[in-house]
């Protein structure tokens, strides 16, 4: 579904959103007066110079925010780097202790997630998440320092605490910065840093196989080099990242002007708009974001098998250490190529849902193929599958959670946060299936893939009914007297404009 500018005034613009496959009204939305839309001058002006906005905050905001999320998820999935160049061996790991040291991340970093992005909100996002960034380089880098696996526990748990909130919160600042119709694509970019950081982690890791040193494990250099990297780079966020448009020291009083109200027609938030206590009850306990946010949760529990166990099942079907570390990159190329081709299969499919369900079998055959069989050829395809299928979904399903749910500044920062939520509780799952006692066919892991994406499939379908009928209930409400609303009449032009995409 796209979202089109048509013009009415020479002094004003209305949008419209357009299901291209069934132009239902169960997701169309004209302009205020009821007429149907239509292209003019001043519509194509109104698209141009969204245009040219958006490209001025894909350069100073977007490209470096992706370049700490690739840092940030390599720095999370380092531990498996480790694994396959020392680290049980040095440490004393045996049976399922590494998977433990996984799991206790999920614990750190679901500690304090929900709270994140309110304190995001009051702190700010130019102070907040470089300050993160920095906290989780030190703690990755400290990892390189210790001697016990009780010492890799605590480390584990510090470090999911101290990256707690810096996605939900690069999620929330994109939703502030970018209207509906460009959400999607951009917050696909920001997942493309899943498959990018396993591309670079896996020649890296590689590389440091082949360092020899006198008292520095391989291992080691591998937490030390990242760590450093990141807090140079976080460093720099406190120059680059902005709040929200209304504060943006980079876009012009007119620019600024523009994307406000460009925002409020389209019944999405502003980022200078307070908190609603009420608003955000009622986001929290709304059935249908968490029904679509289990799909997330599939999705992220299949990613989440290619970055952290790629190595592992590449090297249980006889490559060794090295070959594994350099051929696990290959899952998240593809991956990184279905994310690219995020927003384009949207289009195809003409819906979000549509894409997701796509995005999510394809994952599903790759797990049926590797449950199925030990052959190599056919479980590398598997594998690919999945990383195809999984980072795709990562490139649809949480653009479309905060796009669909963005009717007030609350409802945005709960479904950012809720979205983050689920993605990386899933790493409960993704951290205990693939246990050492299951090589080399890891058949209960992959049948926990199997399930999930399942669900996430009928997640995916539950979350478009559900939406057809509220927005058919939101375009009988919009009938009704402006006499018998009874909010501000920002929230009027809000609640008039607002539809679910799906």
């Amino acid at each position: 579904m796209d979202q089109k500018v048509i013009g009415s005034e020479a002094s004003k613009f209305e949008y419209i959103e357009v299901d291209e496959s069934s132009q239902s009204t169960d997701n169309a939305h004209v302009s205020v007066d009821g007429a149907p839309g239509n292209y003019t001058e001043e519509a194509i002006h109104v698209e141009k110079r969204l245009s040219r906005y958006c490209r001025k905050v894909d350069v100073r905001i977007l490209i470096y925010a992706i370049v700490l999320c690739v840092l940030n998820q390599s720095d999370r999935g380092s531990i498996g780097v480790a694994k396959v160049v020392g680290l049980e061996s040095d440490l004393g790991m045996v049976k399922n202790d590494f998977n433990i040291a996984t799991t206790l991340f999920t614990v750190g970093y679901l500690s304090l997630e929900v709270f994140s992005n309110f304190v995001l909100k009051r702190v700010g996002a130019s102070k907040l998440l470089p300050t993160l960034g920095v906290l989780w380089g030190c703690v990755c880098a400290l990892q390189g320092i210790i001697r016990t696996k009780a010492q890799l526990f605590v480390m584990r748990v510090l470090l999911g605490m101290s990256e707690c909130g810096f996605t939900a919160g690069i999620l929330l600042i994109v939703s502030f910065f970018y209207p509906k119709s460009k959400l999607t694509t951009r917050v696909g970019f920001f997942y493309l840093s899943a498959p990018l950081s396993n591309v670079f982690s896996g020649p890296l890791a590689s590389a440091l196989s082949h360092i020899h040193h006198p008292t520095i494990k391989r291992w080691q250099w591998v937490f030390i080099l990242e760590g450093v990297l990141t807090i140079v780079v976080s460093v720099f966020g406190f120059f680059i990242l902005q709040d929200h448009p209304e504060k943006c020291s980079f876009l012009s009083d007119d620019d600024k002007e523009f994307i406000v109200s460009y925002k409020k027609k389209e019944g999405s938030l502003g980022g200078s708009q307070r908190l609603s206590f009420s608003d955000t009850k009622r986001a929290l306990f709304d059935w249908q974001l968490w029904v679509m946010t289990f799909a997330t949760f599939a999705t992220c529990a299949a990613s989440s098998s290619v970055s952290v166990f790629a190595p592992e099942l590449i090297n249980e079907l006889g490559f060794t250490a090295a070959q594994s570390q350099a051929m696990s990159a290959l899952p998240s190329v593809f991956g990184a190529i279905a994310i690219l081709l995020a927003g384009q299969t949207v289009r195809v499919c003409g819906s979000h849902w549509l894409a997701g369900v796509l995005a999510l079998s394809v994952a599903l055959l790759g797990s049926v193929l590797m449950a199925a069989t030990l052959n190599i050829p056919v479980r590398i395809i598997g594998l690919c599958l999945v990383g195809a299928g999984g980072f795709s979904g990562l490139g649809i399903l949480p653009g479309w959670n905060i796009t669909a749910n963005s009717q007030n500044v609350a409802h945005s920062a709960v479904a950012s946060a809720a979205t983050v939520f689920m993605g990386s509780a899933s790493g409960f799952v993704s951290s205990n299936i693939f246990l050492n006692q299951d090589a080399p066919r890891f058949i209960i892991g992959h049948s926990v893939n199997i399930g999930l994406l399942f669900l996430g499939i009928a997640a995916c379908i539950v979350t478009r009914l559900s939406m057809g009928r509220r927005n058919r209930l939101l375009q009988a409400q919009e009938m009704r007297p402006v006499a018998e609303f009874s909010g501000s009449p920002d929230d009027l032009d809000r609640s008039r404009a607002f539809r679910y995409v799906l």
